[in-house]
């Protein structure tokens, strides 16, 4: 059976560097079910996460974006 891929947008509150967001990407995009974690180019607060939705949940990539000491939440939900 295919992974049902899905795609969200998490938007962080503070204004970080540049290697503060990519670090951040980075612990997104070493999870199993995640498929790859882009930074947006035109808003600098926003990470585009494209995840397999049947092995976890949007929330779960939240959690561990909030697991870096920033505020953030999901865009569109």
């Amino acid at each position: 059976m295919k992974p049902a891929i899905a795609d969200v947008m998490i938007h962080i509150d503070e204004n970080l560097p540049e290697y503060g967001m990519c670090a951040i990407a980075d612990t997104l995009c070493g999870h199993a079910h995640v498929i790859s974690g882009c930074l947006s180019s035109k808003a600098r607060h926003m990470i585009l996460v494209r995840y397999d939705a049947d092995a976890m949940r949007a929330s779960e990539l939240l959690s561990q974006v909030r697991n870096h000491g920033v505020h953030a939440e999901l865009v569109g939900f």
